[in-house]
């Protein structure tokens, strides 16, 4: 688990929190009324908050399988033959490669 969140998150979390409450407390002072806007807001930013988590998760996810790759080719580079040398190297290319075009 990472740290708590910072900047722009940690606003979208914080207006993410006032809206709950906000619909906690309208259902507390209005009970049987029609659904709220404040609800439509509520879910607008609880899924901004959700998508914002699955795109960092993938982000994670990705960074760590090209971290592991990429360590993986680096200890083929001292054992390998030289025969296959090139092919390691371009497996090295097409993984840096891969992290410009990801900029």
């Amino acid at each position: 688990m990472t740290g708590p969140a910072r900047g722009p998150e940690q606003r979208t979390l914080g207006r993410l929190a006032s809206l709950v409450i906000d619909v906690a407390t309208q259902l507390d002072t209005a009970p049987g009324t029609a659904p709220l806007p404040v609800v439509a807001e509520c879910t607008e930013v609880l899924e901004d908050c959700l998508q914002a988590q699955r795109d960092a998760r993938g982000l994670d996810e990705s960074m760590m399988a090209t971290k592991d790759e990429l360590k993986r080719l680096a200890r083929l580079l001292t054992v390998v033959d030289r025969a296959d040398l090139a092919i390691v190297l371009r497996q090295i290319r097409r993984v840096l490669g891969r992290l410009d075009v990801d900029r």
